[in-house]
């Protein structure tokens, strides 16, 4: 578990990067030309953290509060949180000519969740152009269901963009007002926005194993991704529509039912957009629709929360325990003691961040404690997803949940390595047995 100094410097580097990042497009955001009346900073700050750590919460509505180039800086922020503040940077570095340091790829690493030093350059160039292309293709598709929206042909084109990014990164910002309650019949609309949330959050990663035509050969890592992704999405879908077929979607047809479940499956890991008000779902469905939240999308992606796998590190180290064997396999492969300790360590973290967290915001708002709890996770794990209850949070909730997004965005390693002094201990003690359970 123990770090190198220069890996810990690469997580507080990350660390300041982004804090720098925020800050930056906050004061863009309070510049009068950037919104329509005045925002306070801690306003800014919120909309900044959200739109870098791609999550979507927001204690405005950016459709009216911001102004166009306030929304076109916000496009900006959003692609930066989606493929990676560092990324961009090493892109433009290969641009110019200049060859990328060992120190530069070990922040691209650390920043991009890898291990292996030798593809993070060809990782760093893919993840731009996969992002650009999918959003090429998800604005040419979803540009005729939004130019019926608008009069004008150049606020439709910039609209369609504005969604584009903020499906692909996960982002969760929209410029209709009410997310995309309005587009509760729009199929192709719909059906795109929701594949390119679930492209989005399965990982630049995966996406560059599967389309590489000379890889027959998939890792671990993509193979736990693309499975557990996909059947956790069918799940979602079908558990969604025991629920609420007679509830929240007893409205629309049966094929409208089907688009508008399989969307909110796909949304409920990360994406932030919502075609019902959540508000409205019945309460076992929300819990079903937390414990999504907290599994969260792959690692290496626009996606939060636990990660697919940490989860599936977890479930086979209890497997393994329950059926006393000596290693933890999964999918045939032994899982080393070092995955399995950074697994049991993000998920105690994420755990006790959630629990601490809505116990502080209970006390600063009066509102159920189950709004303030799916208001937290949310934050944590950058979904995005809200009860209705952002708009009228203190300044200190702001603030609070500001910290979660930026930890859910650079994980927790970062968090630690930048908050705790980390010493490796050479001191060792007899072991001892200990009654548990």
């Amino acid at each position: 578990m123990y770090k190198n100094k220069s890996t810990i410097q690469s997580f507080r580097y990350i660390f300041m990067m982004y804090v720098g990042t925020i800050l930056l497009f906050s004061l863009f955001y309070v510049l009068p030309f950037a919104n329509v009346g005045g925002l306070p900073f801690v306003d800014a700050l919120f909309v900044s953290t959200s739109a870098l750590s791609v999550t979507g919460l927001s204690v405005i509505d950016v459709s009216t509060k911001l102004t166009r180039v306030g929304q076109a800086i916000l496009i900006i922020e959003m692609q930066l949180g989606g493929v990676g503040i560092l990324v961009l940077i090493s892109y433009l570095f290969m641009m110019m000519g200049k060859k990328l340091t060992m120190s530069s790829m070990l922040l691209l690493s650390k920043d991009q969740n890898q291990s292996k030093l030798k593809t993070i350059k060809s990782l760093s160039i893919s993840v731009l152009v996969i992002a650009l292309i999918v959003e090429a293709i998800g604005f040419a598709l979803m540009f005729n269901g939004i130019r019926d929206e608008f009069a004008s042909l150049k606020e439709a084109i910039f609209v369609t963009v504005f969604h584009s990014v903020a499906s692909f990164t996960n982002a969760g910002f929209d410029l209709f007002g009410d997310s995309l309650m309005s587009f509760q019949e729009s199929r192709l609309f719909l059906l795109t926005t929701m594949v390119m949330i679930f492209i989005g959050s399965l990982g630049f990663p995966t996406i560059v194993e599967y389309i590489n035509p000379f890889r027959r050969k998939r890792s671990l890592f993509s193979r736990i991704n693309i499975r557990l992704h996909t059947s956790l999405f069918l799940l979602a879908a079908v558990i969604y529509y025991t629920l609420e077929h007679n509830g929240a979607f007893h409205h629309l047809s049966f094929t409208d039912k089907l688009f508008n479940v399989f969307f909110l499956s796909a949304t409920t890991r990360n994406g932030g957009l919502t075609t019902i008000d959540i508000s409205t779902l019945h309460i076992t469905t929300v819990l079903i629709l937390m414990i999504l939240m907290f599994i969260g999308g792959a690692s290496s992606s626009t996606g939060g929360g636990l990660r697919l796998t940490t989860f599936s590190v977890l479930m086979a180290k209890m497997v393994s325990v329950a059926k006393s064997q000596e290693h933890t396999t999964l999918m045939k492969k032994t899982i080393s003691q070092d995955s399995i300790n950074k697994a049991f360590l993000i998920f105690v973290s994420f755990v006790f961040l959630f629990g601490l967290s809505t116990v502080a915001l209970s006390l600063f708002e009066l509102q159920e404690i189950e709004l303030i709890a799916f208001e937290v996770l949310s934050a944590l794990t950058n979904t995005g997803l809200s009860m209705g209850i952002t708009g009228e949070l203190a300044t200190f909730s702001k603030l609070l949940l500001c910290i979660l997004m930026i930890i859910g965005r650079i994980g927790i390693f970062s968090f630690i390595y930048v908050v705790f002094k980390i010493e490796k201990s050479k001191t060792r003690y007899l072991k001892e047995d200990l009654a548990v359970g």
